[in-house]
């Protein structure tokens, strides 16, 4: 591009220098001729009128009458009058064309006669001639006296000095123009070369962009066209890498999905599975008629019924997780959660005795907006992993506050250590903890409490060790939390 934009500009400029430089020139040539020959008419009409009065003296101080005979005998002293007072070659004439005196030097010419015939008619006239390296100029006046014609007067006269005086300065205005010219040419390719080179700039950055290299950097300087468009593009730029990352994030997301989707299908087969083998496999031998042990068919019928209730249990988790997808079917409402969390907190204490367990309860005041059967199976997902995974004779933590308009579930337990392989996909379907007083976990409970908070705009972390703290916070809604 910067190779077309110099050939083009070259060009062009050249082109239109020219034409100027030309027409300047003849301009000038012209302004100088003219003024050239308006001096030559100037000087020679000076001269008419310096030589009637010198023949009319002459005349008047020899006694000589003003006529042709007059005028013969004064023929040669008027022509050696014009040769040294005007250096010029001059013919003296009667009114009939006849010649009385005459510079040799001064041959005859079609201009001569066609002075002679229009001094004939009473008129000066005044002709300029160009040579190589000269210019003439050819007055032709006629010679009256009381308004009678006596004769005619031809002068030719060079003008050498005033002819090389415009030749000179005409070329020295011209080397100037060229100057001049030349001058701005150079100025206009080097200005132009300036203004290609963003241009250039931003080609080498779009051909590196093309290639995949979105880092790619262009400093902006100029406030022009060029510079907006430089400055377009590095938003674009910035626009297109900032889609590709999320296009990538999207793909790596879709990837995690798909790997997910399988394992979790993979984990619901297998969690079928177990349940539907134990079933047909007591069944079959319930089937056996030589089968009489009325124990071991107490004990079949017993785990049928158990596992038939494991898988109950199992196939309504399943449908819980599609629900905890998608939130459609309930309206969202504000939420007293002080209310909500201490009746959670009455029903399950009779669980947490049970396991010798007790809640500690410090719980503020606070409203959410949010679907009241959701968040009440978040919470008691919450509680009842922390009654599963305590250690015996502790104490539950239950704390809420407000922090930065978010209303905040704490609930911190004693208990082991989760292991670094769960804790690292602890959100994730079907994952276990250590199992403790129950082996029946689905590992489904904060997969679903995790769904539950992003639905509400949330945020859910658990901090691992021998205290384990799960931390909720939902924006607030309504009355601002007030910690008691």
């Amino acid at each position: 591009m910067r190779s077309s934009i110099r050939i083009k500009f070259t060009v062009g400029l050249t082109v239109i220098l020219l034409i100027m430089g030309i027409a300047l020139n003849l301009l000038i040539r012209q302004v100088f001729e003219n003024n050239l020959e308006n001096a030559i008419r100037v000087s020679m009409k000076d001269i008419m009128n310096n030589s009637r009065e010198y023949i009319n003296y002459r005349m008047i101080y020899k006694r000589l009458p003003f006529n042709r005979q007059g005028l013969t005998i004064e023929a040669g002293e008027i022509s050696d009058y014009f040769m040294a007072t005007y250096s010029s070659q001059s013919q003296v004439l009667d009114m009939d064309g006849s010649v009385l005196e005459y510079d040799s030097s001064l041959k005859t010419s079609n201009s001569v006669d066609k002075a002679v015939e229009t001094a004939k008619e009473g008129k000066a006239v005044i002709n300029i001639s160009y040579s190589k390296k000269d210019v003439n100029g050819m007055l032709s006046f006629p010679l009256f006296y009381n308004d009678q014609y006596i004769g005619i007067i031809i002068i030719n006269k060079s003008y050498s000095d005033l002819y090389n005086y415009n030749t000179m300065a005409i070329n020295f205005i011209t080397i100037i123009e060229l100057s001049v010219f030349f001058l701005i040419f150079i100025i206009s390719f080097v200005y132009l070369s300036y203004i290609i080179k963003p241009l250039k700039n931003l080609t080498d950055a779009l051909k590196s962009f093309g290639e995949g290299n979105y880092d790619v950097k262009l400093i902006v300087k100029s406030k022009d066209e060029i510079g907006r468009l430089s400055s377009e593009f590095m938003n674009m730029k910035l626009s297109i890498k900032n889609q590709i990352g999320i296009i990538n994030s999207e793909k790596e997301k879709t990837l995690r999905l798909e790997r997910e989707r399988k394992e979790f299908f993979n984990n619901v087969t297998h969690e079928l599975k177990t349940p539907l083998t134990a079933i047909s496999g007591y069944a079959q031998m319930l089937l056996d008629k030589k089968l009489e042990d009325p124990q071991f068919k107490e004990r079949a019928i017993q785990r049928i019924y158990m596992e038939s209730e494991r898988m109950h249990e199992l196939v309504l988790d399943l449908i819980n997780v599609s629900k905890g997808v998608s939130f459609e079917d309930e309206e969202k409402k504000i939420i007293d959660m002080s209310k909500l969390i201490n009746e959670i907190c009455d029903d399950m204490e009779i669980k947490a005795e049970k396991y010798f367990l007790s809640f500690n309860r410090h719980i503020s005041t606070g409203f959410i907006l949010g679907q009241n059967n959701k968040i009440r199976q978040l919470v008691i997902n919450i509680l009842d992993n922390a009654i599963k995974y305590s250690l015996r004779d502790e104490q539950i933590l239950i704390e809420t506050f407000s922090e930065d308009k978010f209303f905040v579930l704490q609930v911190t337990n004693k208990g082991e250590m989760i292991p670094q392989e769960v804790y690292n996909n602890i959100f994730e379907p079907f994952i276990r903890g250590i199992k403790t007083e129950e082996s029946s976990s689905r590992g489904l409970g904060l997969y679903i409490c995790s769904e539950i908070v992003k639905e509400h705009n949330g945020y859910i972390h658990i901090e691992n060790g021998e205290v384990i703290r799960v931390i909720v916070k939902i924006p607030s809604s309504g009355n601002t939390l007030e910690t008691t």
